[in-house]
């Protein structure tokens, strides 16, 4: 299997001989890790508009926004892939804007996530409300999108320079891609929250348990060695706690590349809440084993023997391509099928271990929610004290008393930001907000390390002047309005 390049209307195109029909995957290096909280779901909005002026073909046909990337995927004749890619760019270069209140409800119905819930919820406590951190966001704003905004993303992202096509075959008869010039948009860098208490657990919003740590990413050997961690422990656990003893259903895995050299490896597990600190402690055995011992030499061959049979099926070839456009969008080194055996060939025993050099210090465990964990060695999410800014201080108010504020609470608004004092400190500084909320009670600020602080004017002596001096310090930008009647 033979990874081939061409060059159609100065986009790069990847593809590999594969059978009949032909599959298309038009990709942009644009994704949600590109939002913010306030534009949350513009990539997807964008992604609407333009699949809403394309006629809608018979042959298979979609588009999906990813964490990195979006892409217009079509299979069919070639003739049809064709076709689809001309409607698909003509309407990029002119967008139609008069279904984008419908699509803004369309969005609100699928209510879709790029990763599972308790994924999502990792990404959100690791790096906050930036970046990763953005995949499980419900899209607050959204009703307050406007089409010049839309217009901006599909102006900046949706570009020649910013674009791939992957193939499953050569470039057909009558292909064109014309798209509007565009710079190469490479991600920023997806950064932890600063001073998190690692390791530490936190409880999910849900059923399954999760547990995630970063890894040093720097290379090909890192990131294939990674991957090895993540198969190896897969079919330990089925082996072990499915097949044996009946703690699990299943267990899956994901891998993000974050940038600056780290990745993070995530598992997800189904055992019943009755189990779930035993299949917990359980991962955690088989990590930390591989750690100290390495992985063993059949382990390794199977990889090796997996991805071989893999790459020497024809139905891979779309895999093989479109990771060639998505390798080259970013600026990764670009792996054919038969580097990929090469690459897995080279995983070694310490290869894995230093993969996992940081599990430790970098660990965070989601367990399902309704249970908890007695292990000393894990912190608990939001054990980590704030400190109070220095500022004016509004006391409680008497109608805030009624209302159930403790009477010693008191709200702090300084020239770095803004705290909440009560039993314990929650503090937002000015450069972190990524949200004002404005809603049907009050007012719910939003910072990038996931902290929030809802608040009423009622409950605070001149609660009004508080307000005012918080509107006045939060860009306007940031602002945006739920449940307002």
């Amino acid at each position: 299997m033979t990874l081939n390049r061409a060059e159609i209307d100065g986009i790069p195109v990847f593809w590999v001989d594969g059978p009949p029909p032909l599959s298309a995957e038009l990709v942009f290096r644009v994704g949600v890790r590109d939002e913010s909280l306030v534009t949350s779901g513009i990539t997807h909005l964008a992604e609407h508009v333009v699949m809403s002026g394309v006629p809608s073909p018979r042959h298979d046909h979609n588009a999906t926004v990813e964490l990195s990337f979006t892409s217009f995927e079509a299979t069919g004749r070639p003739e049809q892939v064709v076709a689809f890619l001309k409607d698909v760019c003509a309407h990029i270069c002119s967008p139609d804007f008069g279904s984008l209140d419908v699509e803004k409800k369309v969005l609100a119905a699928e209510a879709s996530s790029v990763v599972g819930p308790a994924v999502a919820e990792h990404l959100l406590r690791r790096y906050g409300l930036s970046t990763f951190g953005l995949a499980g966001v419900d899209q607050p704003a959204l009703t307050g999108i406007d089409q010049e905004a839309v217009a901006e993303v599909i102006r900046t992202f949706l570009t020649r320079g910013n674009a791939a096509l992957a193939l499953t075959g050569p470039p057909p008869p009558g292909l064109s891609l014309v798209l509007p010039p565009g710079d190469a948009r490479r991600p920023s860098a997806a950064a932890p929250i600063k001073n998190l208490p690692l390791p530490l657990w936190f409880e999910l919003g849900g059923p399954p348990l999760a547990l995630s740590f970063e890894y040093e990413s720097g290379s090909e050997l890192a990131r294939t060695s990674a991957s090895a961690i993540a198969q190896i422990v897969c079919q330990r656990a089925l082996a072990d706690l499915r097949k044996q003893r009946g703690l699990i259903y299943d267990i899956e895995f994901d891998l993000f590349e974050g940038g600056s050299g780290r990745g993070l490896v995530c598992f997800t597990a189904d055992p019943r809440n009755e189990n779930a600190e035993l299949v917990c402690s359980e991962l955690r055995r088989m990590l930390q084993e591989l750690a100290l011992d390495g992985p063993e030499e059949l382990e390794l061959q199977q990889l090796t023997d997996d991805i071989t049979d893999f790459v020497a099926d024809p139905r891979s070839a779309v895999v093989a391509a479109a990771d060639a456009a998505r390798r080259h969008l970013v600026g990764e080194q670009i792996v054919s099928p038969e580097q990929m055996v090469t690459e897995t060939a080279a995983v070694t025993s310490q290869s894995v271990k230093d993969a996992l050099s940081l599990l430790d210090s970098t660990l965070i465990v989601g367990m399902p929610e309704g249970t908890t964990t007695s292990d000393p060695t894990l912190n608990t999410f939001g054990s980590e004290e704030h400190e109070p800014v220095s500022g004016r201080a509004f006391k409680r108010s008497l109608r805030g008393s009624f209302q159930g504020v403790p009477s010693k609470a008191r709200l702090v608004v300084g020239d770095d930001g803004v705290s909440l004092v009560d039993q314990v400190v929650t503090t937002i500084r000015w450069e972190d907000v990524r949200g004002l909320e404005y809603t049907s009670y009050g007012i719910a600020l939003h910072g990038v390390d996931a902290a929030s602080m809802e608040l009423q004017q009622s409950w605070f002596a001149k609660g009004h002047e508080a307000f005012a001096l918080i509107e006045s310090r939060v860009d306007p930008s940031l602002s945006y309005r739920t449940d307002i009647s």
